[in-house]
């Protein structure tokens, strides 16, 4: 790959980082009252506690290495775990913590408090953007992991070619079932807990003595954060996996590979390898713009006709 290549990755990635930090206005609540601060609090804490449950994983499974190296030695069936699936099983700790915290959301107290009574459903309350960005990782990576599954060479492990009147070129590692079908259980356990906590987003008692625009826009901040985390681990793995399999595939160079004609796998797979390193590039430049809550401004508190709880 061409350093000119890898300077427009990193010019790409400063000016994703430098949009993702610019300041963001936008109207604050119009009608702050005491429960609807009180839940907003229990947002942010829940988020900070998501945030540091997804961080350490990977650098305590990094830490742990060696020891699940030996591990691996010994227990085969289970040695594919700790390379591929770890930012699926970091991704699936931060689906947790906020399940707790939507479990834990704050309830209406009091002798008297009013809320709209609206009926909910995820599409609702998810960004259609993030949530569309999220879904499309996901799909690519069950995709991929099914295509590298069916050219993986025998063990799951690697990719093998036999090109004619040559000897057989492989390749490890690659992303093959060796690896796939633990990366496929935990993605498959992450999209399950990710629409667990959407779903309770969207169902969750309304804020008492709120403007029902308010009590909406709390529960999209809360689905875009929770969705900025799952893409950020989905995109990741995609990355990662993509990556890889585009070494295997340069080293190989399988005639399958050759998209645009023969001979052109090498620069199929390395159209791949600029592509996996887009996508891990970005996906953290989205989850840190998605994750911060929108700026407040004052405004007069509006009084609205509200049907009692």
């Amino acid at each position: 790959m061409s350093v000119g290549i890898w300077l427009v990755l990193l010019l790409g990635l400063a000016l994703g980082i430098g949009w993702a930090l610019r300041p963001v206005r936008t109207t604050g609540a119009t009608s702050p009252s005491e429960a609807f601060v009180a839940a907003e609090r229990h947002a942010r804490r829940v988020t900070a506690v998501a945030w540091c449950v997804l961080i350490p994983v990977p650098v305590l499974v990094l830490t742990l290495a060696p020891m699940a190296s030996a591990f691996a030695l010994t227990n085969p069936a289970v040695g594919g775990v700790a390379p591929g699936a770890v930012p699926l099983l970091a991704g699936v700790g931060f689906a947790a913590v906020h399940l707790v915290g939507e479990l834990t959301w704050p309830r209406p107290d009091g002798p008297v408090r009013r809320a709209p009574l609206v009926r909910r459903q995820i599409r609702d309350v998810a960004p259609r953007a993030l949530l569309a960005l999220t879904c499309t990782w996901a799909a690519l990576l069950a995709l991929l992991l099914v295509v590298a599954g069916a050219a993986a060479g025998t063990g799951g492990r690697s990719l093998s070619y036999a090109h004619a009147g040559q000897v057989v070129n492989t390749a490890s590692p690659f992303p093959g079932w060796y690896y796939g079908r633990w990366i496929g259980v935990a993605l498959v356990i992450l999209v399950i807990g990710c629409l667990a906590v959407l779903a309770l987003v969207a169902r969750r008692p309304a804020v008492a003595d709120t403007d029902p625009a308010d009590d909406l826009t709390l529960r999209r901040t809360s689905a875009r954060r929770v969705l900025a985390g799952v893409q950020l681990t989905t995109g990741w793995t995609l990355a990662a996996c993509l990556f890889v399999a585009a070494n295997a595939m340069r080293s190989v160079q399988p005639r399958w590979a050759d998209a645009f004609g023969v001979g052109s796998a090498e620069g199929v797979a390395a159209t791949a390898a600029v592509v996996a390193v887009a996508i891990a590039a970005a996906a953290p430049v989205i989850a840190l713009r998605c994750s911060r809550a929108p700026r407040a401004t004052a405004t007069p508190v509006v009084t609205r006709p509200q049907v009692a709880a």
